[in-house]
């Protein structure tokens, strides 16, 4: 049958709507509606807005302006088998695509039907606005072809030209439901091991929607990669087995900018982001990386550019040899309600991200940090990750920290559980107003007994840590401290935690400036010490306190060493008149108590550390 047959409906054989609807099949009949009207939801086009097609039956919708379904090309539906394909694994079946493709074009829209059947592409598929691909569960489109140079399955451009588009302005409003995507990595390899295989290349493009697709046996590369795209769904679709030959960052899905090193294939390389973007649903296993992205840039301004509102959600990631979800240069993006397990590296690693939120994540069996907050460094880029909230996030069996934070600002980690880790629950370095709290550690620091701890926090500033429970009771391997504080951190409050003492001790602070509250009715009266003589001025009146507790010694030596100090029996202590005498890890130490808020140290075999008093 000749092509121009199916612009003729005089010419098609005719069918009944029952039959048709047998073929497909309840659930098949459903989607076709479905492929249509996801296709409407991201922009109609003019065919629809002109024919005032909006508002039609099911029936109407799928054969817009007839009774019945077998007015087939003129409908702008496109059976890929009564375009000639075979369907049977091994006849080449591009040409019976390129032609529903065409016609799509011509049209001004589409839909190219694909009923079960395995179908051999071999060169790259072109895909133009207002196209919907509706593939049964039994439809299979296998990449062959030469694997040197049929590298991509899909394009939304022209190969080549980097004047096709530039913003958004490229081909969109593209659907594909259904069916499975074989990219042959397995079976046909590129004979370079560094090639890269990928099933859908989009760029520039406004409005896609991809759901329940199976993606299989990728080679290298990006399965999926979104470039500079906007009003992008990403639902209910199976990523699985990518074959990962040469060294590389694989997200099995990408989102990045239009840049001739990011994406080469087509269009202006005007560093356009990707924004409003869904990946809901999906599972990823046995590949690279999962979800992300791997480059960031500034503008010609200097100015950072950011990836806007992207949503990685409800997910399942399994045997992922690198990171599961690596979200960089994102802003006002949302991580939530995802499950992880079995990566080597990080579950969750963002880099120089702003207004992010991640949240009610699971990761388990990291091969890395649970979750890891950091900044992209480079030579052309340098900024941190800042406004950050973590919470509500279960992270166990983790081979460092379950919470790992470098170089950020304005981080929340607030109601997480983190258990089972080698390292520190909590490792936060050169990062600027953190809260931490309300979290649960159990069973940190399981490497080596008493090396590591269960938060520390080095060279950071305006640190709060408050109502975290720690404790590795029941754990063959304990903790140094509970909480550490190296010298170099200012402003550091830590108070109304519950942790269970290290090997050695509960909280260690080589801040000059922390203020420490260890438990209800304990108030430090002095900051973090290091004195064997002089005078020490007291924070409040030390008549208001029945008891001191006087920490002295070797913090670095293991010699730290906390004793009780109380006053009279029946007056409490007497500015003037009393002394403090306790014993040390050396010998003891002796101080004057000379008025209401200063002490002087008469004597130390070991250096005063501080001073907390108990109501």
């Amino acid at each position: 049958m000749s092509n121009n047959s199916y612009d003729n409906p005089s010419s098609e054989a005719r069918f009944n709507r029952r039959k048709l609807l047998q073929s497909l099949g309840a659930a098949g009949a459903v989607m076709a509606v479905g492929s249509v009207g996801a296709a409407i939801a991201h922009g109609k086009s003019a065919d629809w807005e002109q024919s005032g097609r909006g508002n039609l039956s099911v029936t109407e919708s799928v054969y817009p302006g007839h009774s019945h379904p077998d007015r087939h090309g003129t409908e702008g539906w496109y059976d890929l088998k009564r375009l000639g394909a075979v369907g049977d694994g091994v006849t080449d079946d591009t040409g019976a695509f390129e032609q529903a493709l065409l016609h799509i074009k011509m049209r001004g829209g589409g839909v190219v039907y694909v009923p079960p059947g395995q179908y051999v592409i071999t060169r790259v598929l072109r895909l133009y606005s207002h196209t919907t691909i509706k593939m049964e569960d039994g439809a299979v489109l296998k990449k062959l072809g030469n694997p040197d140079s049929n590298l991509k399955l899909f394009v939304n451009g022209d190969i080549g030209d980097a004047e096709y588009a530039s913003g958004y302005g490229g081909d969109g409003n593209i659907t594909v439901i259904g069916g499975t995507i074989d990219l042959c990595g397995h079976t046909h390899p590129p004979t370079n091991p560094s090639r890269n295989f990928q099933a859908f290349g989009i760029a520039h493009a406004d409005g896609v929607h991809i759901e329940r697709v199976r993606f299989i046996n990728g080679h290298n590369g990006h399965i999926i990669e979104f470039n500079s795209s906007r009003n992008v769904k990403l639902l209910h679709c199976l990523f699985q087995d990518q074959v990962v030959a040469s060294t590389g960052q694989y997200e099995m899905v990408q989102i990045d900018f239009a840049s001739a090193e990011a994406f080469p294939t087509f269009g202006a390389f005007d560093d356009t982001p990707c924004c409003d973007v869904l990946i809901e649903g999906c599972t990823f296993v046995n590949g690279h990386r999962g979800v992300g992205t791997h480059g960031s840039k500034y503008d010609s301004a200097g100015k950072q550019v950011f990836h806007s509102n992207i949503r990685i959600v409800n997910n399942c990631f399994n045997q992922i040899a690198d990171i599961a979800i690596k979200p960089e240069s994102y802003r006002n993006a949302v991580v939530a309600g995802n499950t992880i397990e079995n990566t080597g590296s990080a579950g969750i690693a963002i880099y120089s991200c702003r207004n992010t939120i991640i949240a009610n994540n699971t990761v388990s069996h990291a091969g890395l940090h649970g979750i890891a907050i950091s900044r992209k460094t480079s030579s052309v880029f340098d900024e941190p990750s800042a406004d950050i909230t973590v919470c509500g996030n279960v992270l166990n069996n983790i081979a460092f920290s379950p919470f790992r934070m470098i170089g950020g600002a304005g981080i929340v980690v607030d109601g997480n559980i983190g258990s089972t880790s080698n390292r520190e629950g909590a490792y936060i370095t050169n990062t600027d107003d953190l809260v931490l709290r309300n979290n649960v550690f159990r069973g940190v620091g399981q490497a080596q007994h008493g090396q590591y701890y269960g938060i520390r926090a080095d060279n950071c500033s305006n640190v709060e840590i408050a109502g975290n429970s720690l404790s590795n009771a029941g754990y063959t391997n304990n903790y140094k401290y509970a909480i550490y504080i190296p010298a170099g951190s200012t402003g550091v409050k830590i108070s109304a935690n519950t942790a269970a003492p290290g090997v050695s001790g509960t909280i260690r602070s080589d801040s000059v400036d922390a203020v420490i509250a260890m438990e209800s009715g304990e108030r430090m009266l002095t900051g973090s010490l290091n004195v064997s003589s002089g005078t020490v001025v007291l924070n409040d009146d030390i008549t208001k306190y029945r008891t001191l507790i006087i920490a002295t010694g070797s913090v670095s030596g293991g010699g730290l060493r906390h004793e009780i100090a109380r006053g009279w029996y029946t007056s409490g202590f007497r500015p003037g008149t009393d002394f403090l005498n306790v014993a040390t890890s050396g010998g003891k130490l002796v101080a004057s108590i000379d008025t209401n808020t200063q002490l002087t140290v008469v004597s130390a075999s070991d250096p005063l550390r501080y001073v907390i008093g108990v109501l």
